[in-house]
Parts: C-alpha cells; structure tokens; sequence
C-alpha cells in the first residue's frame, strides 16, 4: 500500500469510528481520566466482538520540549495489540490543536464477546445506563487492529468540546 492510500486509510478508519457516548465530566484543567469501552469486530470470527477497557489520562504538560510533544501511538499503547503500520503515527490532535497535554493509557484490558458487535453495543450501552455511568466513554471501532486510531478520535472530540466552552 503507498503512503497516500495508507493515509487515506488510516482517515477512513477514523471517519467511521463512532463514539457513541462521550464522559459528561470536563478533562482540561487539572490530571484527568477518561475511562473508555471499545467495541470491535473480531476480523476472525464475525459472531464475535473484541471489548477493550481502559482509561486515558489526560494532563496539561509541564515541561515543554519538541520530544514530548510527539508521543506515538507505539508510546502508550502496548504496540503488540495492533497493527504495526499505526506504531509510529502521533495523534492527530495534538498536531490539528496544538495542545500541550500528556497522554497515558492504564488499566488495558482485552476480552472477547459473544455476539455480533451491533448487539454488543446495545448490551455494554444499556450495561452503562443502568449503572448511571456518565464517566465512561462508549467507541465503536471498525477495525481492531487499529483501535489506537479510534481512541484517538474519542480523545480528540472530548478535547474539542471542552475548548468551545
């Protein structure tokens, strides 16, 4: 694949990333958490989903040099999870924003699900309300081994609407 339908691609990937709900709780000022469900398809067996939990923290850095602003998606997350073409690639925010934050995934977990990931979805959304979990974010990802992309795009439009406030 060449590196402008690579580009197309990865664009692709996170155009059809649906966040599905978004933490009702604020993240710029201060250290925050944004706990995370993503749901995918398993590319191996279409009667089964992929279900990763995790939670980003999200900081304002301190320290401003050109090597922290260039975090990868290889820096935090486990690169043996997906695609290695990704590994290298920053978040698109940091550059589309200009922020100054620090990014950290904690907490990953990964397990598989019975169901196609329409019904999945429907089970881990009324799973969340339910609960009256408003803190959680809720991301279809249309592809697995590309979920950092997705997360990316989750992280991007919580950051979005906090800086139109």
């Amino acid at each position: 694949m060449s590196y402008h339908e690579q580009q197309e691609f990865f664009r692709e990937i996170y155009r059809a990333t649906r966040i599905l709900r978004k933490p009702i709780s604020g993240i710029i000022s201060g250290y925050h958490e944004l706990p995370y469900i993503l749901i995918a398809p398993n590319d191996e067996n279409s009667d089964r989903t992929i279900e990763v939990n995790g939670t980003i923290n999200v900081s304002p850095k301190f320290v401003i040099s050109p090597h922290m602003l260039q975090e990868t998606f290889g820096d935090v997350f486990n690169a043996e999870t997906f695609d290695k073409d990704i590994e290298g690639r920053m978040f698109s925010f940091i550059y589309a924003g200009k922020r100054n934050l620090k990014i950290e995934n904690i907490g990953f977990t990964m397990t598989h699900g019975e169901g196609n990931p329409a019904e999945y979805l429907s089970r881990v959304e009324d799973r969340l309300m339910q609960q009256e979990n408003t803190r959680t974010g809720l991301i279809f990802c249309p592809r697995f081994n590309f979920y950092p992309v997705s997360i990316d795009r989750f992280i991007s439009e919580v950051i979005d609407r906090e800086m139109q406030v």
